[in-house]
């Protein structure tokens, strides 16, 4: 197979090194996928849905304007 075996501290590392990997690429797909689940980054709208605001309501709404024709 090969000339020579690795030692159980440098296979602990390498197990180390490769977990890490992982959840580095696990963590920014996730990112990713949550970016584009909420519209954020490059692919984004121009619109943010939580920087809309509400319309004012008139002084006198429709409500108040039917009573007072009564």
């Amino acid at each position: 197979m090969s000339e020579f075996e690795l030692t159980k501290d440098e296979k602990r590392c390498l197990q180390n090194w490769f977990r890490q990997a992982i959840a580095q690429v696990e963590r920014e797909e996730a990112t990713a996928r949550l970016a584009q689940w909420f519209g954020i980054g490059e692919g984004a709208n121009h619109r943010s849905q939580s920087g809309r605001r509400r319309a004012r309501r008139a002084v006198n709404s429709v409500h108040a304007r039917e009573n007072a024709l009564v």
